[in-house]
């Protein structure tokens, strides 16, 4: 396969995020996370066709063969595309019966504000929750879906020391300490398997649940990764260079997946 020449940071992520998703799988995915959608759009269309997805907290694979923007930003054309779902359900519900108690979903996007050196996220408030300096759109189903999906699957756009913290302002949901999941039952569920941002993409240590860098994006560097993160990272001497965009796969982009470009609303400017 031939590595495409011209892609952004953000088509990197894209189809990074494409990549985790196996076909036949059930994933929640938001409305208001782009790149997750685009996504989950360009592995429908590559190597998954068979994907389930819930979208938005109500509709199970509803039609998004429209364009995207549209979808999202008129409320016809998002009524239209949601009354072709193939069926409808309350989040609660879903956890009830789609696959069955344990494994309802096999993964679910979220798109933290803060996230700390084990995987806590913070999607709520900066400062005391009670006076909050800054107050985020909220965790709206970040919290379920850090613990109720086999894995989680985490993007930001830009990495920087704003997001990747010590320790967050406030837990919206927990993170991937399998000491703390053994605890309280949660052993099955991996919470977070990676974080892919506009630098690397990251893992965590399944021993002391502690972040970890599984590769760097070729455009950067591990001086770089470490700079924009404002704890110690783990990043191995042999860490790989991450598989660059192939050329299929950044024209499916363009051309079907999100021909207007609204993966372009993650882009973060260094």
């Amino acid at each position: 396969m031939s590595t495409a020449r011209d892609y952004t940071p953000v088509d990197q992520i894209v189809v990074s995020l494409s990549r985790e998703i196996k076909d036949y799988e059930t994933c929640y995915t938001g409305i208001a996370i782009p790149s997750a959608v685009v996504a989950v759009q360009l592995a429908r269309m590559i190597h998954a066709p068979n994907l389930k997805f819930f979208y938005g907290g109500y509709w199970i694979n509803p039609d998004l063969d429209v364009d995207l923007f549209t979808i999202m930003t008129d409320t016809e054309a998002f009524t239209e595309s949601i009354s072709k779902a193939q069926s409808f359900s309350y989040l609660t519900q879903l956890y009830q019966y789609w696959e069955g108690p344990k494994h309802t979903l096999s993964f679910g996007f979220i798109r933290p504000a803060q996230i700390d050196q084990f995987g806590n996220i913070n999607n709520s408030v900066i400062g005391d929750p009670n006076h909050p300096k800054f107050r985020f759109p909220g965790g709206a189903a970040a919290g379920d879906i850090s613990n109720t999906c086999s894995r989680v699957i985490a993007y930001i756009p830009r990495q920087d020391t704003r997001t990747f913290v010590p320790e967050v302002d406030f837990i919206t949901g927990r993170g991937s300490s399998p000491e703390w999941r053994k605890t309280v039952g949660l052993d099955n569920y991996q919470g977070i398997s990676c974080i892919i941002t506009d630098l690397a993409i990251l893992e965590f240590n399944q021993v002391d649940g502690k972040m970890s860098v599984r590769s760097i994006h070729e455009f950067s560097s591990g001086e770089e990764v470490q700079e924009n993160t404002g704890f110690d990272l783990n990043i191995p001497a042999d860490v790989a260079t991450t598989e660059p965009p192939t050329a299929e796969e950044i024209e499916v982009l363009q051309s079907k997946a999100d021909p207007l470009e609204i993966r372009n609303f993650d882009s973060r400017n260094r």
